[in-house]
């Protein structure tokens, strides 16, 4: 009798738990919130990559690893971002010598003098530009993961924006980034779309932005002749480029032909000589942007919502030169408002897309100073300064910061959170089988009874 007891309570507290669960489950939010997430998995389910797609986005996850990996290319880029940062500090030094020698009234920092209030409103708007790149980011995982992973959308953000900042023409870190996601055991396929469609969403919003602030620079007369001229040939060559890869990826057959004119021009131009190497790797890039624009056109929602969050992601950059201005006390320059500053800003922006080296370097300081000058005088090194940290050198030092972070700690970290998930896994199947192996010791037990009686 003792032997029966002891499986109707086991059976009383699997039923009890079951009764549980149907009460939960009959809460309203509750079932409104599996219902979304069950339809969110339908999605998925339709959106999976067949075998052969996966192997391929598989693959070139891995030749972007062996890229990685190569010791002798690794050595050259070390080697060239050591050089493109020297650049950097030799250009800032030569801007301050050049300040301090050609301008009348330069002026020495002296921190009394400086409004530290608009230096913290001036990061608030630095904290939100880089906010909303993470929220970007996090949606766009969570939409093909179901997993909210907040922090891993900032440390991928750092890895793009670092290797975007040390690689010329910003030209590098989707690949940085998409290993990186794939090594966090986010898909491949996913991996791979995250960060190619947030380039493509990024550039859309900054063509927006920049045409409305470039068009505005000529109504109300706020442009300089070497800034606008500058800032419209960076704003041709961007929109070429945007518009080039989206006809190709809505036009496959006529990119092709496109694709394959362009790169033969270049040939006989003696800038490429493997022509089949550089055709299929454009073709491979197109390709990505084609599945990627089919894909999000099924989703206006997401569509609609990455582009306003890549462009509140500009408004908080291109403001923030205007909170640097209020920030220093030069009196007797010229008065600037917030629109002006914003159009400069913007204006900066477009005259370095086109400059090969990292950051746009040597463009952003010439652009900065030549619209500033007036408005800032003596101060306009020390503004110069505050803009190329909220610009470029915070990307390296997030960028830094998360390499570090990783190499210090985060790399155990998720060896052991993987290990722990493991062994959780393989506990809930040991827990499973024992039930299991209960249930049937039970019946046989009631068999045996049966038969007795």
């Amino acid at each position: 009798m003792s032997e029966e007891k002891q499986p109707t309570e086991i059976d009383e507290e699997f039923q009890s738990a079951d009764v549980s669960e149907k009460k939960k489950k009959q809460n309203f939010f509750s079932r409104v919130k599996t219902r979304y997430r069950n339809k969110q998995i339908e999605r998925l389910k339709k959106e999976e990559l067949s075998e052969e797609e996966n192997k391929k986005v598989e693959e070139k996850i891995e030749e972007t690893n062996k890229e990685i990996n190569d010791k002798s290319k690794a050595k050259k880029k070390k080697i060239l971002n050591i050089f493109y940062f020297i650049f950097n500090i030799v250009l800032v030094v030569g801007i301050l010598i050049w300040n301090i020698f050609t301008t009348e009234d330069f002026t020495p920092l002296r921190l009394k003098d400086v409004n530290f209030l608009y230096i913290f409103i001036m990061l608030v708007f630095l904290a939100g530009f880089i906010i909303v790149d993470v929220v970007a980011i996090h949606r766009m995982i969570y939409r093909k993961t179901l997993r909210s992973r907040w922090f891993l959308s900032f440390k991928s953000l750092g890895i793009l924006r670092y290797y975007d900042a040390i690689i010329p023409m910003s030209g590098g870190g989707q690949g940085f980034m998409a290993t990186y996601l794939n090594a966090r055991d986010v898909p491949a396929s996913t991996s791979l779309s995250v960060p190619m469609a947030k380039l493509v969403f990024q550039q859309i919003a900054w063509l927006i932005v920049t045409f409305v602030c470039l068009v505005l620079s000529f109504t109300n007369g706020s442009s300089q002749t070497f800034v606008s001229v500058a800032s419209i040939i960076g704003f041709i060559l961007a929109f070429i480029a945007v518009a080039f890869i989206v006809f190709v990826s809505v036009s496959k057959k006529l990119g092709q032909k496109l694709v394959s004119w362009g790169l033969k021009l270049l040939v006989k131009m003696h800038i490429l000589k493997n022509y089949e190497k550089y055709y299929d790797k454009v073709m491979n890039f197109v390709t990505d942007y084609q599945n990627i624009i089919k894909e999000y056109s099924k989703a206006k929602w997401d569509v609609f919502l990455q582009l306003v969050l890549h462009t509140i992601r500009f408004v908080f950059l291109f403001s923030i030169p205007y909170f640097i201005y209020l920030a220093f006390p030069y009196q007797g320059g010229a008065i600037g408002n917030y629109g002006d500053f914003f159009i400069y800003a913007a204006l900066i922006d477009l005259a370095a897309s086109f400059i090969p080296l990292p950051g746009g370097s040597g463009m952003n300081e010439i652009t900065f100073a030549a619209l500033f000058n007036d408005y800032l005088g003596g101060y306009t090194f020390w503004a110069l300064l505050l803009w190329r940290f909220c610009s470029f050198y915070i990307d390296l030092l997030m960028g830094i910061g998360v390499i570090s972070y990783d190499t210090v700690y985060g790399n155990r970290k998720y060896r052991w959170v993987k290990k722990k998930f493991a062994l959780q896994e393989e506990s809930q199947e040991f827990r499973k089988m024992q039930i299991e192996n209960f249930r049937q010791e039970r019946n046989k037990r009631r068999k045996k009874l049966k038969k007795d009686f």
